[in-house]
C-alpha cells in the first residue's frame, strides 16, 4: 500500500486569487516589464493560472498546499498517490519526469537538487534578458514572439534542430542549426502552475513565455509529429505520447498570453546566436554568449576567417601596386609592342585594384544597408506593438520567410 499524504491536499489548480506578489519580486520594475508592448490596461499583469488545464488522460501526481496557515496564497508542491496497475497506490516524491529533483527534504545530504534551485536554473532567462538593452539599435534582433517558424518549416531551411536544456538557448539559430528546449513532463500538472504562480512569479512568467513559443513551433500535425521524434515534448504518466488533438486543447490557454506577462525574452521569438555572441563581446567583454566551438583550435579557426579574407585582399591590392611601380621603372626596347605591354602592365594592377575597391564598397554599403532595415524593422515592429498590432513581426523581409 501507498504511503500516506499530508492533508489539506489539492490536486488541481484551484487556487486563491487576486494573486499576491512576492515581496522580492518588483513587478513595476523588472527588466521584463518593456516600454514596446501592447500596454493595454485591461490586460492583467499575471496570468490566470485557472486556465491553465491538466494534460488530457495524464495522472497528476503532484499537488499543492498551503505553505502555512498565515498566508494562504503561499504554497508548496507534495506527492500525491498514483494508483498502480495491480491496483495499489504510490507516492513519488520527485518532481514528475524529474527524478533528481525531490518535493521535500526528507534528505538533505542527497546529491539531488532542490526545487527552487532546479526551477530558476531551468526556467529563468535573467542572463539573456539583459542582453536585449544592447540590441535595441546595434545587433538587432526582430521584436517580436511572432518570428517563430513552425518545425517542419525549420528543415525546408536546412536548418537540423538541436535538443538543449538550457533556458537561455532556446529558439536561438546559428546557421544551419537552431537550439530547442524539451517541454517538462511536470507542465502537464496544473497543480504545478498553481504552485509556481504563487511561490515563484519569476518563474511562472518565463514558463509561460515558454510555452507560448511552442504554440508557433508546433501549428500543424506534422510539427507534432517531429516533437515527438524529438522528444520535445514529453510522455504522460501511462508512457503513451499525448494525441495531437489533446495537446491542441492543452497548449490552447497559452495564446491569450500577452508580453506584459512574460519576461524580456519571450517577447522575442527566434535569436541569432552571431548577434548574441558580438553583443556580448562589445558589451559584456566575454569571448562569445554562447561558444559552439569551446576548444581553442576550432574557435580561432572560425575567428580567423575574416581576418584572412582581409589578409588575402591587401596582399592581392599590394602585388598590384608593386607590379604596376616595377612596370614604369622597366626600360624597355623601342621595338612598337614593348611599349603598349608596359602600359598593359601599368594599368592593369590599378584596375584590379580599383575592381577589389568597388567590391568592397559595395559589401561594405550592402551590410550597412542591411543593418539600416533591421534597425527600422525593429522600430516599426514596436511601434506597431504599442499600438496594439496583433500582427507586428509576423512579415520578415521574403516573401513567404
Amino acid at each position: 500500500m501507498g504511503a500516506a499524504v499530508e492533508p489539506n491536499l489539492k490536486s488541481t489548480a484551484t487556487t486563491p486569487t487576486p494573486h499576491s506578489f512576492p515581496p522580492a519580486f518588483d513587478i513595476e520594475n523588472a527588466e521584463s516589464q518593456p516600454s514596446d508592448c501592447d500596454v493595454n490596461p485591461k490586460i492583467p499583469k499575471v496570468f490566470p493560472c485557472e486556465n491553465i488545464k491538466d494534460m488530457a488522460g495524464n495522472v497528476a501526481r503532484i499537488g499543492t498546499r498551503p505553505y502555512n496557515s498565515t498566508s494562504s496564497t503561499s504554497m508548496v508542491l507534495v506527492p500525491v498517490e498514483t494508483p498502480n496497475e495491480d491496483g495499489t497506490t504510490t507516492v513519488k516524491r520527485h518532481l514528475p519526469g524529474q527524478p533528481r529533483v525531490r518535493l521535500d527534504d526528507q534528505n538533505p545530504r542527497s546529491h539531488w537538487k532542490t526545487l527552487t534551485s532546479y526551477l530558476n536554473e531551468n526556467h529563468l532567462t535573467t542572463k539573456l534578458d539583459g542582453m536585449f538593452k544592447y540590441m535595441k539599435y546595434v545587433f538587432v534582433q526582430t521584436p517580436s514572439y511572432l518570428h517563430i517558424m513552425s518545425l517542419h518549416h525549420q528543415y525546408a531551411h536546412d536548418r537540423e534542430i538541436k535538443i538543449d536544456e538550457h533556458p537561455c538557448l532556446h529558439l536561438v539559430w546559428y546557421y544551419e542549426r537552431i537550439y530547442v528546449k524539451p517541454v517538462p513532463a511536470y507542465f502537464y500538472c496544473a497543480a504545478f502552475w498553481a504552485y509556481i504562480a504563487n511561490a515563484h512569479l519569476d518563474v511562472y512568467r518565463a514558463c509561460l513565455g515558454f510555452m507560448r513559443s511552442y504554440y508557433f513551433l508546433i501549428q500543424y500535425e506534422v510539427d507534432f509529429a517531429l516533437a515527438c521524434e524529438k522528444m520535445l515534448i514529453p510522455k504522460k504518466s501511462n508512457g503513451q505520447f499525448p494525441t495531437y488533438e489533446e495537446w491542441c486543447d492543452f497548449i490552447e490557454p497559452f495564446t491569450k498570453i500577452h508580453d506584459i506577462q512574460v519576461p524580456k525574452r519571450y517577447h522575442y521569438g527566434e535569436l541569432r546566436l552571431s548577434r548574441l555572441n558580438m553583443a556580448a563581446a562589445f558589451f559584456k567583454r566575454k569571448l562569445a554568449f554562447f561558444h559552439i566551438y569551446p576548444q581553442w583550435g576550432s574557435f580561432l579557426t572560425h575567428s580567423l576567417g575574416p581576418l584572412l579574407t582581409v589578409f588575402a585582399i591587401c596582399s592581392v591590392v599590394l602585388n598590384s601596386m608593386q607590379v604596376s611601380l616595377q612596370a614604369l621603372d622597366t626600360d624597355l626596347p623601342e621595338d612598337h609592342a614593348w611599349p603598349t605591354w608596359k602600359a598593359v602592365s601599368v594599368w592593369f594592377p590599378i584596375v584590379v585594384t580599383i575592381l577589389i575597391a568597388v567590391v568592397i564598397v559595395l559589401a561594405f554599403s550592402g551590410v550597412c544597408i542591411m543593418a539600416v532595415v533591421d534597425l527600422y524593422s525593429g522600430i516599426r515592429t514596436r511601434r506597431k506593438k504599442r499600438r496594439g498590432d496583433a500582427t507586428a513581426g509576423k512579415k520578415t523581409h521574403g516573401v513567404i520567410w
